[in-house]
């Protein structure tokens, strides 16, 4: 069978162009992980600290972490690919293949080790700290989130959300929402 060495050849704007794609991407991804730590996971932390009455916990976000460590790498090799036109294949026993090593070693590390040891102290800590899981005050559609409560008057089925996720009762003509976030005292405030 002969083979043809003009279809192995690639086209070096199409592979220019999927490098940078790749790169850029990895960057949206990046921001969007640490969009979900900044939002979904340290939350958590500053809840527990102040003895909020409702700490919302998705576990799922605490995964995400093990995105930060790769980005690096993974923007570099795009780069090197989109500026040289050549796959990104660093010699060895050279830094940048340490740098790659290492990158995909931290980013295992964060996965297996550091995200399921960060859930079990946060569960822990919960936990000790008297919470308990509310399942009442689940939102429709989040399956991947837990409310946890430290009084059991705000464990109840909300009529609404406002907010960061505070719920609202209908009480007879208004509407009564728990603030949750423990800024301020356990209490309820009217909303419109």
């Amino acid at each position: 069978m002969k083979q043809h060495a003009e279809l192995y050849l690639r086209s070096p704007v199409l592979f220019r162009c999927v490098a940078l794609g790749i790169g850029l991407g990895m960057v949206a991804v990046c921001s969007l992980a640490l969009y979900a730590i900044w939002v979904e996971v340290l939350p958590v932390f500053g809840r527990l600290y102040r003895s909020a009455p409702v700490v919302e916990t998705s576990f799922g976000a605490f995964f995400v972490i093990g995105v930060v460590p790769l980005t690096p790498i993974v923007v570099a090799a795009a780069m090197i690919g989109f500026l040289t036109g050549r796959k990104f294949d660093p010699p060895r026993a050279s830094w940048l293949e340490r740098f790659q090593l290492r990158s995909f070693q931290a980013s295992l590390m964060a996965v297996c080790i550091a995200a399921p040891v960060m859930i079990a102290v946060s569960t822990a800590t919960l936990l000790i700290k008297d919470y308990r899981p509310c399942a009442k005050l689940r939102i429709s559609g989040s399956s991947g989130h837990m409310f946890w409560v430290n009084d059991d008057r705000v464990c109840f089925t909300p009529d609404a959300y406002i907010n960061d996720h505070w719920p609202c009762k209908a009480v007879g003509d208004r509407t009564v929402c728990v603030q949750v976030d423990g800024h301020a005292p356990l209490g309820s405030q009217a909303a419109r």
